[in-house]
């Protein structure tokens, strides 16, 4: 009898040890942003882009994402609050907007963690005055984990 009942406090210990497993590194995801990468519209073919400068900030959020930076991929945070998250991307002084149109499900990840939200996204309006060429959705959801370019950003 002392034996099953060790056995058995031995295997719950074992499955509350795996159950409650760091989750930091999950808390602290870029979950709720849209990976989006710069692309050249000047070829046939998808070739990822550098840009040098770029100034990338949102027009409901009072920070800047990226400050003079050279970049190729960008984290756009979205907006937890409305269904729409709007940045301002500036190259070299020139200036146009995207605007994501996303909706969101609220999910349970643990007790650690709590809640997270996963994104859809569904449109994204863009001015076409300056910079960007067009914008294509790659891959709509927006997932915990997932390290998947979400949107292509071709410049002219």
């Amino acid at each position: 009898m002392r034996i099953r009942i060790l056995f058995f406090s031995l295997i719950f210990i074992a499955v509350v040890y795996a159950c409650t497993s760091d989750d930091s590194d999950f808390c602290l995801s870029n979950q709720q942003s849209v990976q989006s990468g710069f692309y050249s519209s000047s070829y046939s073919t998808d070739r990822d882009t550098t840009v040098s400068d770029v100034v990338i900030y949102s027009t409901g959020i009072d920070s800047i994402t990226y400050d003079t930076a050279t970049v190729s991929k960008t984290f756009l945070p979205l907006s937890m609050h409305n269904d729409t998250s709007e940045y301002i991307i500036e190259i070299n002084k020139l200036k146009d907007t995207v605007s994501f149109v996303h909706t969101k499900e609220l999910n349970f990840v643990s007790g650690e963690c709590g809640f997270i939200f996963t994104f859809e996204l569904d449109t994204i309006l863009y001015s076409d005055n300056q910079i960007i060429d067009s914008v294509a959705i790659d891959y709509p959801s927006i997932v915990y984990g997932e390290n998947i370019e979400n949107v292509k950003i071709y410049l002219y």
